[in-house]
């Protein structure tokens, strides 16, 4: 007599059954995909080999969520891409190797792609929570083609188990070169080091020095980093949350012209921490239909209460110019509390089997000192690996078992915590912490360590 202790033997029939069951439904959803294409194009004066060469690459890419709770795994499969251009009548368009091995052909006015891994060959599937690209292709204008609007295309998505997508994206020959304040210049006006617990306003400004115009919206983002919050003022803008918010998206109408350098009329006011040393903040502009995913707010995010916030003309001629359709300004701040050495606490967000990187010296906005960490339950570390270069700076082990390790005083460039979710543990929590300088007394030891949480993503 056979006898299995602690296991449940499957027949064959079921064990086919099982792998034959489909994946539970998925949505699709666009992420990242140009909205507004441009075209760079160069002038008889201008350089070929400087930054307007074409073709350009045009890529499709897609994130998967489930359409319902579950613990399974879900994944879209079997996805078909269709780009219909029958209405660009002044684009060429063509297919490179790497297009054709992932899946792409192309006929009339029509690409259409199986989305296929160009390596192995095997169709792609996208796991929910995940995302990738499912089509790429390469456009051109035609001979003589005018500068400006070329018509548009049309892209369908369809999969075997996600609802069918569609998405048209406008075709520009011609594009912007946007400009930005350069970031001495964006405090309103500019602090030395500040007090702890005071205000500070911020006044971005942004241009075009390209060769067409940023027509419709644009999307002003600005982030706090750091012992820094935003007011939450204007009712145009998108905060990330409602009490004290880290982050604002504004939609300002456009159009953004050439030769033009714009200003937000009002400012946006930053508090700082009554305990705050120091941090930074960034402000990002983007033509509205190509803000990329991760500076996004959705329509259900808080709003400002206060008047839409608005452009003034300004002097634009010293702004840095930026290539790509967007412009951007950093500063960063440091208050009279110079000795207090903190850290803020930071989630490590995933899906179990997933890597993540996470720049620690800047989740917190701090600058000195090594930190130290208990990582999690159900977290491993990965560091420095064979091959890499010698200067990269990774967190590493001080003693595996406990899941202790050591983050480096950061240089350039800062060092990374690069972490392996292996498993799911509910309420796991780790902790990361900095030591006192030694040279001066810590006012304040209470702010010294923060929680490092977990948020799993199905």
């Amino acid at each position: 007599m056979l006898v299995v202790v602690g296991a449940v033997v499957a027949s064959g029939a079921e064990r086919a059954e099982r792998a034959d069951k489909p994946s539970p439904g998925v949505e699709l959803a666009f992420q990242d995909t140009p909205r507004t294409f441009y075209f760079r194009t160069l002038d008889a004066s201008e350089d070929p080999m400087s930054w307007g060469l074409s073709p350009e690459p045009y890529t499709v890419t897609l994130g998967a969520s489930r359409r319902s709770p579950g613990r399974e795994s879900a994944k879209a499969e079997h996805i078909k891409v269709t780009v219909d251009l029958s209405d660009a009548k002044s684009v060429a368009v063509s297919l490179d190797a790497v297009d054709r091995s992932e899946g792409c052909k192309w006929s009339g006015a029509l690409v259409t792609c199986t989305a296929k891994d160009g390596e192995s060959g095997k169709l792609k599937d996208i796991a929910s929570g995940d995302y990738d690209s499912v089509a790429h292709f390469h456009m051109s204008p035609k001979d003589h083609a005018e500068k400006g609007p070329a018509g548009s295309l049309k892209i369908t998505v369809a999969s075997s188990n996600a609802p069918t997508i569609h998405q048209t994206t406008q075709l520009v020959i011609g594009a912007p070169r946007l400009t930005a304040r350069d970031a001495r210049d964006l405090w309103d006006p500019a602090p030395d080091r500040i007090e702890p617990g005071s205000e500070l306003k911020l006044r971005p400004a942004f241009g075009n020095k390209g060769k067409v115009d940023v027509e419709g919206d644009l999307n002003v983002v600005v982030e706090a980093k750091g012992q820094a919050t935003l007011h939450r003022q204007y009712s145009n803008c998108r905060y990330d949350r409602a009490d004290a918010p880290k982050k604002a998206m504004c939609t300002i109408p456009g159009p953004l012209p050439v030769g033009a350098a714009y200003e937000t009329d009002r400012p946006f006011t930053l508090a700082i921490a009554k305990t705050g040393s120091e941090g930074r903040i960034t402000s990002t502009v983007y033509p509205a239909p190509n803000t990329p995913n991760h500076d996004l707010l959705p329509d259900s995010a808080p709003r400002g209460t206060g008047a839409p916030l608005g452009f003034r003309p300004t002097d634009g001629s010293d702004f840095k110019e930026f290539e790509g359709e967007l412009a951007s300004g950093e500063v960063r701040f440091g208050t009279t509390r110079r000795y207090d050495r903190q850290v803020n606490g930071f989630a490590i967000k995933g899906k179990v089997g997933q890597t993540k990187e996470i720049g620690v010296m800047d989740e917190g906005g701090y600058l000195e000192g090594t930190s130290y960490l208990t990582l999690p339950e159900g977290v491993s570390l990965i560091g420095h690996q064979e091959g890499e270069a010698g200067e990269l700076l990774f967190c590493e082990y001080t003693d595996e078992k406990n899941r202790k390790v050591v983050c480096p005083a950061p240089n350039n460039p800062l060092p990374v915590l690069r972490v392996r979710i292996d498993k799911r543990v509910e309420g796991a929590q780790g902790t990361i912490s900095v030591k006192p300088d030694r040279e001066h007394p810590d006012p304040d030891l209470t702010n010294n360590t923060a929680p490092i949480t977990m948020e799993y993503v199905d």
